[in-house]
């Protein structure tokens, strides 16, 4: 089971990398063919609609409630059962999604009003987006199946499917990028693309779940125990699960008040700081959740606790040198991907400025992400429900506190907060569950002062190749300090050649 997390770990992370990687390039175009403008902040509230509902309804809930369930069946009872479950799940959340969608479609000014406020003083940019709106809103249910459906392929052990197909809507949107930058289409290709590219998604997921005869039927619901048991945990789990996208919500939703060109600094910072939460936070808790749900199944305890403390470690081995390199390096690293075409100076300065209040909380967000599955896999939605609904709440109230004297940093910077402490409170809860010991605190706090460290090492780094040419500039002070900090983790014994040679040989 162990080396079926690492192998897990592994599998979701280079190909989230690699999407990751797409998404950069993705934002490089779209911030050179939309800039930071009216046009942007329209495309990413519409862009951020449907994503929004997929984290609630489908790729984080649902996955959540089902998989554990899922998993349970299909090892007490047998796959039969199990993909009974998933026909019925994927019958009701087919209904539950149109009717959505249809109601999305007629009352889209509203969801605008309610997401965008800020918008209204502006209304050319408030009906181009709801006119984008309109069409991405499309994406929600194609997504939301995918989601299912690639949390069956994950319960089998096959984490590929899901974790790449992003890359088809990355490259979608990159096509359109260029095609516009070109003059060859309208802004409005762009939110097309976006639905085209979730079509394209089921295709490439119903691939291997045909593989596997694993494709759900299209049934009438029935009721059942298990089935009634998944749908009682989903409103939970839905804010649990989306919990840093509910107060990224939150973000844009008050970035639209505080004024123009706002959300589009807060979406470009977002995307960069999310590369190591996508890599390793989410590789992380997607490893862990199939792995915890067949260990808490058996009663196996020890293996939980065992895995969430190295998790935990493995998360801020990554995580600290994120932080510093956002925190030291966020002009290098926004000039370097984003001032291009339409994305001036001015927007560099404040990208950069929202980069380093978001990149603040990267351990944060990964913490997050590692000890949540285990609540999931103990069939407890409930506890992340209430510590999610007090996080957004202090999330609100500290944004509302701190964009009067600091803007759009100050809603980013609340964020952060407010993640640090949902993250301890999660923390105390499993030690006091038994899944956590305070002995993974002695290696935490060193890993922290050996950051700060690295930190004063990068700034040093930065100074001594400030007046090279900025992208090879970058690139050496990036190579310069992995090679510190793998040095650091050696020394300190938390990262063993030998380890990574035998299982690079294996």
């Amino acid at each position: 089971m162990k080396n079926s997390i690492v192998k897990a770990f592994i599998n979701v992370s280079f190909w989230t990398f690699v999407s990751r990687i797409f998404g950069f390039i993705r934002d490089v175009f779209l911030a050179a063919s939309i800039g930071a403008g009216p046009i942007s902040d329209a495309f990413f509230v519409a862009f951020k609609l449907p994503n929004m509902f997929r984290r609630l309804t489908a790729e984080g809930a649902l996955v959540q409630s089902f998989l554990p369930t899922f998993t349970f069946i299909e090892e007490q009872k047998s796959k039969e059962k199990s993909q009974e479950l998933a026909s019925n799940i994927q019958s009701v959340l087919l209904i539950f999604l149109l009717i959505l969608l249809v109601l999305a479609e007629i009352f889209m000014g509203y969801i605008i009003m309610g997401l965008a406020p800020g918008f209204l003083d502006d209304p050319k940019t408030y009906e181009t987006t709801i006119q984008f709106s309109r069409i991405t809103i499309v994406y929600l249910p194609l997504i939301s199946i995918i989601a299912l459906w690639g949390s069956i392929l994950q319960s089998t052990g096959k984490f590929m499917p899901l974790a790449a197909s992003p890359i088809i809507l990355n490259i979608s949107l990159i096509a359109c990028s260029i095609l516009i930058i070109s003059n060859y289409l309208s802004y409005y290709a762009l939110a097309i693309s976006v639905p085209i590219a979730g079509i394209l998604q089921m295709v490439f997921i119903s691939i291997w779940l045909v593989k596997d005869k694993r494709v759900p039927k299209l049934i009438l619901p029935k009721r059942n125990i298990n089935f009634h048991g998944v749908w009682k945990k989903f409103i939970p789990a839905s804010f649990g699960a989306g919990l840093l996208q509910i107060n990224l919500l939150v973000d844009t939703i008050l970035a639209s008040i505080v004024g123009a060109s706002s959300v589009s600094y807060l979406y470009y910072a977002d995307r960069l700081s999310q590369l190591p939460l996508g890599v390793i936070g989410i590789a992380l808790g997607t490893a862990l959740l199939p792995s915890l749900s067949k260990a808490e199944a058996n009663n196996n305890i020890n293996f939980v606790k065992e895995q969430l403390e190295k998790s935990l470690i493995f998360g801020a081995i990554f995580s600290i040198p994120s932080c510093a390199a956002f925190l030291i390096l966020p002009s290098f690293l926004i000039e370097a991907v984003y001032a291009r075409g339409e994305f001036d100076e001015k927007d560099v300065f404040a990208v950069a400025l929202a980069l380093s209040a978001y990149g603040m909380g990267v351990p944060a967000f990964i913490g997050i992400k590692v000890l949540q599955p285990s609540f999931y896999a103990m069939r407890d939605t409930v506890t992340p429900f209430r510590i999610s609904i007090f996080s957004v709440i202090l999330n609100i109230t500290l944004s509302i506190l701190l964009m009067k004297k600091l803007g759009f940093y100050g809603v980013a910077l609340a964020t952060s907060i407010s993640s640090y402490i949902t993250f301890f409170c999660l923390f105390f809860l499993l030690f006091n569950k038994n899944r956590l010991s305070l002995s993974i605190i002695r290696p935490i706090l060193l890993l922290l002062f050996l950051g700060l460290i690295f930190g004063l090492l990068l700034f040093q780094f930065s100074l001594m190749f400030d007046n090279m040419n900025l992208l090879l500039s970058l690139l050496i002070i990036m190579l310069i300090s992995i090679v510190t900090w793998f040095g650091l983790m050696v020394l300190f014994g938390f990262v063993r050649i030998t380890s990574i040679i035998k299982y690079i040989r294996n």
